[in-house]
Order: structure tokens, then sequence, then C-alpha cells
């Protein structure tokens, strides 16, 4: 399997032709699976989550449950751990994130992705979400791609991921995920584009269990990757043992609230804790980002509204 140039991962696995589970050779097949990606931490399966989530309603939130700790505590019962892969056919065949078309980024053209249905249906929310309180509508989302056939390793595998790069209307960037193409822009450029990125971040987080950015690793420098991993249909929440959670969360501090004095460290330290908490008391959210789903919500959603 060849190397990705841009991101040190392997390219995408060329589909064969003989096989009647090959996708036709333009979907968006991703550049193979996380082979690499660290286990984050664990969380349970439960059922759907209850409609009136905070972030579309600003109505009753979801039910607290049970902090856990950074350290010591025993993981819930059940857990998704390891995805199950599965062919394209028993996924849903897609072409659009609900209004926009899917773009693969890889050359610039319209494509077909697979997901399960649950998962192109949080797919359409997060869209819906972006479009409401970020305050930008899309025509086009970019990506690097959704399933790949056959790692066990990679929540791609079970129709359950997708990368995002880009999100474009009328022929232009309105945010780029692609860290990679402005990293080295000048300050106030820079500050404008990160400012941007974790706003978007912030709705991916609010939708999706594990959402993957350039504080990851440098295979992250070109795409957010997201997938239901630990939480499965449940809305996903603050656990403090996730550096992926913690270092994005003090990043949304530091770039979109200007809490410099927030350092990226993914260890969930006491001027995180107050700075967080402040920023829910600003927006009328409840308690402290750890204590329940509903605060996590309402941080991402300021987040994604804070100009």
């Amino acid at each position: 399997m060849s190397q990705d140039t841009r991101t040190g991962e392997p390219s995408p696995p060329v589909p064969d032709p003989a096989d009647p589970a090959a996708p036709d050779a333009s979907a968006g097949a991703p550049r193979g699976g996380l082979t690499r990606r660290r286990l984050i931490t664990l969380g349970a399966v439960g059922a759907v989550a209850a409609g009136g989530a905070y972030a579309v309603s600003r109505g009753p939130g979801l039910p607290s449950l049970p902090q856990l700790s950074r350290l010591g505590e025993p993981a819930p019962p059940e857990l998704r751990i390891d995805p199950q892969p599965v062919g394209f056919s028993d996924l849903q065949a897609r072409r659009r994130i609900g209004n926009a078309t899917y773009v693969y980024e890889v050359n610039a053209r319209p494509a077909t992705y697979y997901v399960t249905e649950p998962f192109g249906d949080r797919l359409d929310r997060w869209l819906a979400l972006h479009r409401r309180h970020v305050g930008q509508v899309p025509d086009e989302v970019r990506s690097y791609g959704a399933w790949v056939r056959g790692s066990s390793t990679s929540w791609h595998s079970s129709g359950e991921a997708i990368d995002i790069a880009r999100l474009r209307a009328d022929g232009r960037d309105l945010t780029s995920l692609r860290y990679d193409r402005w990293r080295d822009a000048p300050a106030p450029e820079l500050r404008r584009r990160l400012a941007l990125y974790w706003r978007t971040a912030a709705g991916l987080h609010h939708e999706f269990a594990d959402v993957l950015t350039y504080l990851f690793d440098a295979a992250h420098s070109n795409h957010i990757h997201v997938d239901l991993g630990r939480f499965g249909p449940e809305r996903p929440r603050l656990i403090r043992r996730s550096d992926a959670q913690v270092q994005a969360v003090q990043a949304m501090c530091r770039h979109v609230w200007g809490r410099t004095d927030v350092e990226v460290t993914g260890d969930f330290d006491d001027v995180t804790r107050e700075a967080t908490t402040r920023i829910l008391e600003q927006a009328g959210g409840p308690g402290e980002l750890g204590d329940s789903r509903e605060a996590w919500q309402a941080f991402m959603v300021a987040t994604m509204e804070r100009a």
C-alpha cells in the first residue's frame, strides 16, 4: 500500500473490479483507517439520545451521567471498543450532507460516500447545527472520505466515520479545516482561521464521540476526523481523561474565547475548569462542563455562536 505524502497515512486501497462489493472508484474512500490511532478512552453504549437537545432548541437537556475521573474509576460495563467492519452494500449510499453536495477533496469532484443510516442522519444534523449557530450556509462539503474496506481498527470500516476538509459556498471556502494550508499565515489571518476552525470543531464535538484535529497528530493537519466511536448513538459528554476532548476545549477557550491563560495540555486542570465554567455562566448554561451532556452541548453551542 502506498503512502499519502500529505499526511503520512496510507493511501486508499484500490477497489478490486472483480469484487461485486467494490464501490465505484470515484466514491469518497478515505485515506485508509486510523491504524495508528490511540485508544482515547472508553465509553458506554446506550439508547438513542432523546430529542430536545440543547443545541437545537435550547430546551430541556439530557440527563446527567456520573463523571469519569481522569484516573482510577472503572469504565461503564458495556463498551464500544472495536469497530465492526462491513461491506459497502450494507451501508447507505449518499451524495449530500444536508443540503450540501459531498465532494472528494483529492479530485474536487462530487462523489458517493457510504455510511450507516444513523451516522448519515447525524451528519445532516451537524450541518443544520452549523448553519444555525455559525451562520454559514455551505453548498459543498469537501471530504477525504468515509467508509473504507476491511480495517478492524478503524470506525471508517464500520461506516461510522468521515474526514472533513472544507466547507464551501459559491466556489469559495467558508471554513477550511486544512490547517496544513494556513498554519503559517500572518498573525491576523491565523487568528481568524483558528477561530473559524474551532467554532466548526465545536459543532462536530456536539454531535460526535471522537473528533480528531491537528492537535491529535500530524496526520490530521488536513482534515478533522469524526466518528460515533465510544458513545454510539448517544450524544457525547466530556470524559476528562480524553486528550482529544480536553485539548479541543482548551483550544476553543484560547482561540474563540480569548482565554490565553488556558494552555493546551490535555489535562482538565483548574484553569480550564474555571474558564469553561465562566463561559457557561455567560451563556446561561447549566453547571460545570463535566456535569452533564447538557453542559457539554451548551458550551459547544456558545462556542459556535461566538463571533
